[in-house]
């Protein structure tokens, strides 16, 4: 399934061609025809078999990095370069999105840990 079409379906997804991904977090605003026509890793028989580690990995992955770093884009990550290309798979024009992870303190981190485990 070719995913830079359906993903950019205006009747389902306002602004198609603006990345939003606030547009996913609120529960009452994501329709059924973005859940259907969003599909990274195809659907139906020839759908990727390592989706479900795949998923499971960028999540723990992306857990761990935003525990420790504060992220920012670089400043040569212009809005031209970051333009999505037409491709089976959506990939920025520029080839590559560059970010700048801080460390965080490590005394920010063991405090934002307190402050959840009694939330």
């Amino acid at each position: 399934m070719q995913c830079y079409t359906t993903q950019r379906d205006p009747s389902a997804f306002p602004q198609p061609d603006e990345f939003n991904p606030a547009r996913w977090l609120e529960p009452n605003v994501v329709t059924s025809e973005m859940k259907e026509l969003f599909m990274p890793f195809s659907k139906g028989s020839r759908a990727c078999l390592g989706k479900n580690l795949a998923m499971m990995e960028l999540k723990l992955i992306s857990a761990a990095l935003l525990q420790s770093y504060e992220t920012n884009l670089a400043p040569t990550a212009t809005e031209d370069c970051m333009t999505m290309t037409d491709h089976f798979l959506v990939l920025p024009k520029g080839g590559k999105c560059e970010l700048i992870f801080s460390p965080i303190a490590k005394q920010k981190i063991s405090g934002i840990l307190h402050e959840q485990s009694f939330a």
